[in-house]
């Protein structure tokens, strides 16, 4: 799978990010019903051995709303992949999750503050690790869109897009002009 379409900037990153961590299928480290997305995001910092020095900081904008318990797993899953690659490969400082619950869809974004990744890595990938493509073939089953943005020394921002009536459960009954029927 080429994923050279994902790479958004003309700036040329120096540092090769690894992609050895997804794990697809069979994950020990799934949701419950009960999680929440916050909650669950702040842990995986936790699965993250040795020196790792960067801040979280976890933004949430809007009101939650209760997901599709598929969407809700995948997109932890792929939120887990782009926090591990931070904490490990970035060597960021700062690390942000941000998680809008938006009217039309919901948005997960992962930023760093770190070294970027290589542009060269999109074309040639890493044989038999399936990271970022990986997370892109998990996007794309539950009908959402990833975007990776990475350039030299202002980090890397992976985010994911669902639309509304895909990833909630209820959709609030709204007119074309956005007001509520009552």
């Amino acid at each position: 799978m080429d994923l050279s379409s994902l790479y958004q900037t003309n700036a040329q990153p120096i540092v090769c990010f690894q992609e050895d961590f997804l794990e697809i299928e069979g994950s020990t480290h799934d949701l419950t019903a009960a999680d929440v997305l916050e909650v669950a995001f702040s842990r995986i910092r936790q699965e993250v051995s040795g020196g790792v020095h960067a801040t979280l900081r976890i933004v949430r904008e809007g009101q939650s709303r209760g997901l599709h318990p598929v969407v809700k797993q995948e997109a932890y899953r792929i939120t887990r992949e782009a926090l591990l690659n931070a904490f490990r490969h970035s060597e960021a400082s700062r690390i942000e999750v941000e998680l809008e619950y938006a009217p039309t869809r919901l948005r997960i974004a992962v930023r760093d503050n770190g070294r970027g990744i290589a542009a060269g890595f999109f074309r040639s990938g890493r044989g038999g690790h399936r990271g970022l493509s990986g997370m892109r073939d998990l996007a794309e089953r539950i009908g959402g869109k990833l975007k990776l943005l990475s350039r030299v020394a202002a980090g890397t921002e992976v985010e994911l897009s669902i639309p509304g009536h895909i990833a909630f459960l209820s959709q609030p009954n709204v007119r074309r002009f956005g007001w509520a029927q009552v």
